[in-house]
């Protein structure tokens, strides 16, 4: 889906929608506690981009998704995405053409309102399917979060098994992701993220700020940037995710 169509949609969503409270988000690596409200439909679309190295002629990965998600109750919800990718190399050569790249299901259960326990507590599972490979992916995060007043702190334990005959290895491999963010205004918050994953003594790890906008209850945008602090983490990378409840 090329990026005007993205655009048009969430002008055409946002115009559409209601008057709710949306599932914000202040960071777009870090998952906090936070789930659909029961009854409601929220739209996100993200984009991602990535190089390897900072050098000119490198290679730069881009990620397109398209996420649904419902909310079954007010602390369960389900979430269908739909991904799409390209490899650009250097300057306007493509080194892959803009594809659609796979299908995920996703599903969050958050056990308590928020500020009943210690530490706010949520479960997540992830099951994805690459688009003409017999590759299949299963996620699983344990998110806990608190707040310290307008201070708000996250972090997210990671793994991930694939499996399928196009599967390079069955392995798990474990992630992990923590953020914590700020509220500036009740419209704007501000924070940093760090991410990465280890695998067969190989870990990337990224870190970069996080902003977040809110210009209404239903709608929000927020935008990392990320810089690796590892050769096997992507040298910088964004991600852009805009959000809409109907």
């Amino acid at each position: 889906m090329p990026r005007p169509v993205l655009a048009a949609s969430a002008l055409l969503v946002i115009g559409a929608a209601g008057e709710a409270r949306g599932d914000l988000r202040s960071f777009t690596q870090t998952y906090e506690y936070s789930t659909v409200p029961q009854g409601r439909t929220a739209v996100e679309l993200w984009h991602t981009q990535g190089r390897s190295t900072w050098d000119k002629d490198t290679a730069q990965t881009i990620q397109h998704i398209v996420e649904l998600e419902h909310g079954i109750t007010d602390h369960w919800d389900i979430a269908l995405y739909n991904v799409f990718e390209q490899t650009a190399g250097g300057g306007a050569v493509m080194a892959e053409p803009y594809h659609y790249s796979e299908t995920k299901l996703e599903t969050r259960y958050r056990f308590a309102n928020r500020g009943e326990w210690p530490v706010d507590t949520l479960v997540y599972l992830e099951l994805a399917k690459e688009f003409g490979e017999s590759l299949y992916e299963i996620e699983g995060k344990v998110i806990g979060a608190r707040d310290f007043g307008d201070l708000t702190v996250a972090a997210n334990a990671i793994v991930e098994v694939k499996l399928g005959n196009d599967a390079a290895e069955t392995e798990p491999e474990f992630g992990w992701a923590l953020g914590a963010t700020y509220q500036l205004h009740p419209k704007v918050r501000a924070g940093a993220e760090t991410w990465g994953a280890a695998e067969e003594g190989e870990v990337e790890l990224s870190i970069g700020p996080a902003v977040s906008l809110a210009p209404a209850s239903n709608f929000w945008v927020t935008v990392t940037a990320g810089f690796g602090l590892t050769d096997e983490a992507d040298a910088f990378s964004a991600r852009a995710i805009i959000g809409i409840e109907l």
